[in-house]
């Protein structure tokens, strides 16, 4: 299966009510991430053989493209000699000329060896350094020739690089599970296919996409942008701003420019939409190493594509016609680009526990009062298939607190911040100083509590109490549990 780093996963997820002929599928370790299908027809029975046919699919298709499993088509195939002419499946012939058609439209921007750079620079970090020029030069050199050629229906391969096509194949295989779905949809309806944060929709109606913000990565930040799709579209994007490689006492980016084996700086998150997944796949990582206006003025050339950009200063860069103006006054970027925003910053992690069988836990993470009164809710996953949101009973203490505190402020927290459940992965959490009305909440003593239930399955909770005022609380660890195995806290207090 495919194990796509956090940073390129696209920060990008659906958004939508499911109305009674809408069907939603989750999937946990599909080409190494999370998989959701939102499939929207009237027949529960097709809505599972959509679910079954694309299960199938994708499992062909990650058979051809995987570069973690020896026995992949294209892990057999980097194992046959240098120079070699092979005859490979049609799916992996065809997404290695459009890597190649990309890597000479970009003019070396893109490149499917690029894993062989980051394989010099992590050998190097080993030992606390960069590579030398030399090093990088010769690398640059190797990369300015082709990887593959093609001939007869052959394919032969130009270099012994690493060769890793994750940045196009999950799009295309997007693409394909779409076109096996179509077969089976009729007017009005739709069908969408979320990996990792890839997003690929067919049909009628309008979907909702959202762009989370690279400066503010918690699961209950504001968005960046959001804006409503209609008919088909694919979106992906890549991005820098979670993952890094360490060089002694700095960091740099895990995202290396191919045209001089070097990290790219200058860009935190670009998100792109098009036609088709494996289009804004690649140009998604394309663009993240062109400089932004050369990659704003090579998006606005290609019909179809448009592309929003977050630069290392925070400042967003759009082409022509993207189709969010402007991203709301709460959800602009922080200025400062190394400051974290005041608050109460939580860390935690959801880990698979043994076993074939697996449900994904809710989960409530909040804080009380001394009084035990639930002041600030900040994520709280439950089911949301239809029929409805269920088993938030099963978060005890938050749903006994929750049911007081719903008498006292007449608001109905369930319906306004509930989301789908996770899957196994890295969360982080924030709390911006307010409490549920959105007002200053009081300096004093609180409790913060990370509370994990499982349907039919284990139960925990984490508390820990925690002062809120004008002293700063550096990041301290918490005790895990089987649901929870890692948690961590730190306080950033409001400025006076």
């Amino acid at each position: 299966m495919f194990r796509i780093p956090l940073t390129l996963i696209a920060a990008i997820f659906l958004s939508a009510s499911l109305s009674a002929d809408e069907h939603r599928f989750q999937h946990e370790n599909v080409l190494g991430t999370s998989l959701t299908l939102d499939v929207h027809v009237a027949s529960p029975q097709l809505a599972r053989t959509i679910e079954s046919e694309s299960l199938t699919e994708i499992g062909r298709l990650d058979a051809i493209f995987s570069s973690y499993r020896d026995d992949s088509e294209l892990s057999r195939w980097l194992k046959q000699p240098v120079g070699v002419d092979a005859a490979l499946s049609v799916e992996l012939i065809a997404v290695l000329q459009r890597a190649e058609r990309i890597r000479r439209e970009s003019h070396g921007a893109f490149d499917i060896r690029a894993a062989a750079i980051a394989e010099l620079w992590k050998n190097e970090a080993k030992a606390g350094r960069s590579p030398s020029d030399a090093s990088r030069n010769q690398m640059v050199q190797a990369l300015a020739e082709p990887a593959v050629s093609f001939s007869n229906e052959r394919v032969r391969r130009l270099t012994d690089h690493r060769i890793n096509l994750d940045s196009l194949a999950k799009g295309y295989i997007l693409d394909r599970v779409c076109e096996v779905v179509s077969k089976h949809l009729s007017p009005g309806d739709r069908f969408s296919i979320n990996v990792g944060g890839d997003l690929r929709t067919i049909g009628d109606g309008a979907t909702k996409i959202v762009i989370t913000d690279p400066r503010r990565p918690s699961e209950n930040a504001k968005p960046l942008v959001e804006f409503t799709a209609h008919g088909e579209v694919a979106v992906a994007t890549s991005g820098t701003y979670r993952r890094s490689l360490q060089i002694g006492e700095r960091e740099v980016s895990h995202l290396f420019d191919p045209r001089s084996a070097l990290p790219v700086g200058h860009t935190i998150s670009a998100s792109v939409i098009a036609a088709d997944a494996i289009t804004a796949d690649a140009l998604a990582t394309t663009i993240s190493v062109l400089p932004t206006h050369e990659a704003i003025q090579w998006i606005d050339a290609k019909p179809g594509c448009e592309c929003l950009i977050v630069d290392e200063k925070g400042k967003v860069h759009r082409s022509a016609n993207w189709p969010a103006a402007n991203p709301s006054p709460a959800s602009r970027l922080i200025a400062a680009a190394d400051a974290k925003q005041a608050g109460i910053h939580v860390w935690f992690k959801l880990e698979r526990p043994s076993g074939s069988s697996y449900r994904r836990p809710y989960l409530a993470v909040w804080l009380e009062d001394e009084d035990g009164f639930p002041v600030k809710t900040a994520v709280l996953w439950m089911q949301t298939e239809q029929p409805g949101p269920r088993w938030h009973r099963d978060l005890t203490r938050w749903y006994r607190n929750d049911r007081m505190r719903k008498i006292v402020e007449k608001t109905d927290l369930i319906e306004a911040i509930s989301g789908a459940t996770r899957g196994p992965g890295e969360y982080e959490a924030h709390f911006d100083g307010t409490d549920n009305s959105g007002e200053p909440l009081p300096t004093g003593r609180y409790t913060l509590c990370l509370e994990a239930a499982r349907e039919n399955g284990t139960y925990k909770i984490i508390r820990q109490r925690i002062d809120w005022g004008t002293d700063t609380v550096e990041k301290t660890q918490l005790k895990g549990n089987i649901e929870i195995p890692q948690a961590a806290y730190q306080i950033v207090p409001a400025v006076q």
